[in-house]
């Protein structure tokens, strides 16, 4: 229906009792959330039945500012007498959170729409939009539609659904929030241009040139929509067909300030410290108020008072009628954004972090209730009842509690440096060094970013998808699919040297290589070995393994590496002769190593530690059941080793055995773990990664990825740095040491699926039904007792964008698959002889290669979504095939292989990795992946 409903000119409803977040998260509240809220601005009179909607409304808030005449004004009871936090996420969020009766919403830095539990802040879904603009603002949320910006265009996505409603492009970006009405949405341009868009559809109702960039939330009162242009034009228009009214000019620029409408007046304010109130009807100007300093963020109108905060920190309180101040109270900072108001509380942001909440209405006008110093950037408010939502990057829910003063020093959270939008993600752990952070995607590009500041340095575009990268001080290297293995130099990414592998046996890398003395190691997926020089790129040796082998590990002076039959394999890192086999069962997993044992896990959730201390063969020091299978390389770091199963499980042995503790990454962990001093990190296909605390495993922080993590963090400059959909430099709230190697695998991650509009399922892991490992106090020998076998059941559950966060998706069993026979019949624990020796050779490399494209801007690229909805699926999901050589199989081959479906067999992948590089900051990837058998996942 078109606008033409007239609305009330009077003000805000009298103050509610306070009413706490009990069932906040409960669905369906009776009513329309613009009917309340945007349709019109409520007057003080209301029937009783009108102020159970009100109490409703107070649930919600729908899109910046509260309503449509931008009031910031809501009949909530805020926290005014005390607070505490209730939750906070890293999620890079952005812009003012906005709520429905149901979810917490906020848009974060790539442009994606987060849907969080209110009372946990666990995620619910996440959509990801196509546009490229470089500040998401808020979203409107309202009968079960959300409206957004995305990029140049303006988007509806059902909430229930997470698909696309319509998407109406429009000439430019639209950088502030859309104002929702019943019947429109309204939105401006950079370009200047205004649009009034039918809310059911996006069709285009009306449209006009303002002149220029509109940078404000438009607003809407009775039979009127206004828009402000950056250089202090107010223009009205009739709202049902947009025709002229009247255009009002400031003294000077308004820039982001919105127009706020609140009964008859309209109110702006601009740089040069002037708040005016403006006739609705006719356009003059009823008064206008100096206040000293630029006007931040636009007026906030509560009943009869105008509150304003400008640029040199103070906060006015102003009489509505007339413009004379009433009060004000020095900020101490610069104000950040514009102030939210209640009933009984004015809340307000500063430059310096900090909200404070004020008094009004009462004789205590004024009086600072409390104020929340917070490890947030440039942050912005919302309020509903018992909450205050605070967003910038780190988004904080500030509930009623006992503290007056909350100190960013005492607060344990996680925040983001930068984030840097790849083309595609990671195929293997970001590699940090003192001047470059390296990363590699699954678009066949090798990036060398600025550390600090998340800039792009340079970029190498390849003819074939990459692994790694692993560096030193001399070189980059990197694993294709066409065989080969790169070096590039780390000043400018041109090619060192290709190494070239035997003709007639190409094979793809599908996992990075490793370093050993003046050796990279590389393991193709038809178990050929290569001992490459890492000055010139010829071969010094060759050796074999099963095909589908896992990425080698290093360990004094050998090489490791494990197969799908289970056998973990030594090599001599100087010659490449093959020294023994070690049995481990199953499936096994990447290793680990050091100068005297190997560990490793299996998909029986066997996890083994393995003397290697003689040349002549291995010998089982001890072996532990895990509640499910191990598809990832374990780290070894001082005296403990960290390995983490399917069933989302973290475990800390000592080198003995003995179970130190065990923790919870609320998903599957197809990633090996990083440690950094006290800091033990892992990532789960829950889309986080999870720090730990290396001494007792309580969790110190989450942090969301926004795709499920199946890499290493780097560790370097107090800075954690992630790689998977984007990279991430966080900030954590203590300080990062520099991880120490004890370890030099690497290890490979698996290429997510680009998201979608409609949802599509993802096979999951479920874990098996091991009985736990009970705690086995420090000093004494471990005994094993038997346990079932756990086993990884095949499946499918919907996508980690449908399920809500902290909790770990399960299948139900279709079938239970046997495990594939072993070459030989060795038992587990025994050692293999080996069946041939290393074959020395001088094969020089030397093939060209692609191109580098070196870049000059420093400054991060702004991450974008891929496509909305949620992320998963494929057309070989549900088949049973391991995706590590997905990415090097063409669309050809995947179709067919889905078409023959059952008669695939999956290949082995995967890898390992360690804590730290050997010559460099870095800390290696793990391996996701590690032989496959047909009872893996």
């Amino acid at each position: 229906m078109d606008d033409t409903t007239p609305h009330s000119d009077t003000t805000r409803p009298a103050p509610t009792r306070r009413r706490f977040l009990a069932g906040l998260t409960a669905a369906g509240v009776a009513g329309s959330t613009l009917s309340a809220v945007a349709g019109e601005q409520v007057p003080a009179d209301r029937a009783p039945a009108d102020r159970a909607a009100d109490a409703a409304a107070s649930r919600r808030w729908p899109m910046f500012a509260f309503d449509d005449g931008n009031t910031g004004y809501s009949g909530a009871n805020g926290p005014n007498d005390g607070i505490a936090v209730r939750w906070d996420r890293a999620i890079g969020a952005t812009g003012e959170p906005t709520f429905d009766d149901v979810r917490a919403y906020v848009r974060s830095a790539d442009g994606s729409l987060y849907a969080l539990d209110r009372a946990s802040g666990e995620t619910q879904w996440r959509y990801g939009t196509d546009g490229d603009g470089g500040s998401p603002a808020a979203a409107a949320v309202s009968d079960g539609t959300a409206f957004m910006d995305d990029g140049a265009a303006v988007l509806a996505v059902r909430t229930a659904s997470q698909e696309r409603y319509w998407r109406t492009e429009v000439d430019g970006a639209v950088s502030a929030p859309v104002t929702v009405t019943d019947s429109r949405v309204l939105a401006g341009t950079e370009a200047g241009t205004c649009y009034s868009l039918g809310r059911d559809g996006g069709a285009r109702r009306w449209t006009f040139d303002a002149g220029d960039p509109i940078a404000a939330a438009p607003a809407r009162g009775p039979k009127r929509a206004f828009f402000a242009t950056e250089t202090g034009t107010v223009v009205a228009r009739e709202s049902q067909a947009g025709s002229p009214r009247w255009e009002f000019e400031a003294d000077d620029p308004t820039e982001d300030v919105p127009p706020v409408v609140s009964g008859d007046q309209v109110y702006i304010g601009d740089t040069g410290g002037t708040v005016y109130a403006i006739d609705r009807v006719d356009g003059e100007a009823r008064w206008r108020a100096d206040v000293g300093g630029a006007v931040v963020g636009g007026a906030t109108v509560a009943r009869d008072t105008v509150f304003v905060a400008t640029a040199d920190g103070t906060l006015h309180a102003l009489n509505a009628i007339g413009g004379d101040e009433r009060w004000s109270v020095d900020l101490g900072s610069p104000a950040s954004r514009k102030p939210i108001a209640t009933d009984e509380t004015i809340y307000v942001a500063t430059a310096e972090d900090t909200v404070y909440a004020y008094l009004w209405g009462g004789r205590n006008e004024g009086t600072e209730a409390w104020r929340a110093d917070l490890p947030v950037d440039d942050p912005s408010l919302s309020v509903v009842n018992d909450m205050v939502a605070v967003v910038g990057g780190l988004y904080v829910a500030v509930e009623s509690g006992s503290q007056t003063v909350i100190d960013r020093a005492s607060f344990d959270a996680v925040t983001t440096r930068w984030t840097y939008a790849t083309d595609g993600t990671a195929t293997g752990s970001p590699a940090l060094t003192d001047d470059a952070l390296y990363t590699a995607d699954d678009t066949q590009v090798c990036y060398a970013l600025d550390p600090a500041e998340g800039g792009e340095q340079w970029r190498y575009e390849a003819d074939a998808d990459l692994t790694g990268p692993v560096t030193d001080a001399d070189g980059v290297y990197l694993g294709a699919a066409d065989g080969t293995v790169r070096a590039l130099e780390t000043g400018d990414g041109t090619e060192r040297w290709t190494f070239p592998p035997d003709e007639g046996e190409v094979g793809p890398i599908p996992a990075p290589p490793v370093q050993w003395s003046d050796l990279i190691v590389a393991l193709d997926s038809g178990g050929r070995l290569y001992g490459i020089d890492r000055a010139e790129g010829t071969e010094r040796w060759t050796g074999r393994v099963d095909k589908g082998g896992t990425s080698p590990a290093v360990g004094g002076d050998r090489i490791y590496a494990s197969s799908p039959s289970g056998v973990v394999s030594a090599f001599d890192a100087a010659s490449g002769e093959e020294l023994w086999g070690f049995r481990a069962g199953g499936t096994a997993a990447a290793p680990a190593a050091t100068a005297d044992t190997v560990y490793v896990g299996n998909s029986n959730g066997r996890f083994y530690a393995v003397n290697v201390e003689s040349d002549d063969g291995a010998t089982e020091r001890w072996s532990r059941d895990l509640d499910a299978a191990v598809r990832a390389a374990p780290t070894v770091a001082g005296d403990t080793v960290y390995v983490g199963t399917v069933a989302g499980t973290l475990y800390a042995f000592d080198t003995k055995g003995n179970r130190r503790w065990r923790a919870e990454a609320r998903g599957a962990i197809r990633a090996k773990p990083g440690v950094a001093g006290d800091l033990v990190t892992v990532g789960s296909e829950n889309e986080s990664i999870y720090a730990f605390d290396a001494a007792d495993g309580s969790e110190r922080w989450a942090y969301d990825t926004a795709a499920p993590l199946r890499t290493t963090a780097a560790f370097g400059n107090d800075t954690v740095y992630l790689a998977s959909a984007e990279i991430a430099a966080l900030d954590p709230p203590n300080t990062v040491q520099t991880p120490t190697p004890s370890a030099t695998p690497s290890d490979t991650a698996t290429p997510t699926a680009t998201p979608t509009d409609t949802p599509t399922a993802t096979p999951t892991d479920t874990p098996g039904t091991t009985p736990t490992p009970t705690d086995t106090p420090a000093g004494t020998t471990p005994t094993d007792t038997p346990t079932a076998t756990p086993t990884d059941t095949p499946g499918t559950t919907p996508t980690p964008t449908d399920t809500p966060a902290g909790t770990t998706p399960t299948d139900t069993p279709t079938a239970t698959p046997t495990e594939a026979p072993t070459p030989t019949d060795a038992p587990s624990g025994s050692t293999v002889t080996p069946t041939g020796t290393a074959t020395p050779t001088t094969t020089s490399g030397g093939a060209t290669g692609p191109t580098v494209t070196p870049t000059e801007a420093p400054t991060p690229t702004a991450t974008t979504g891929g496509g909305g909805g949620a992320s998963g699926g494929g057309p070989l999901d549900g088949f049973d095939v391991e995706p590590d050589w997905l990415p090097y199989a063409g669309a050809g081959a995947v179709a067919a292989v889905a078409a023959l479906g059952a008669a695939v067999k999956r290949f082995g992948g995967g890898g390992n990795g360690g804590t730290g590089g050997t010559g460099g900051k870095q800390a290696d990837a793990l391996n996701w992946g590690g032989g496959l058998d047909d009872d893996d996942n």
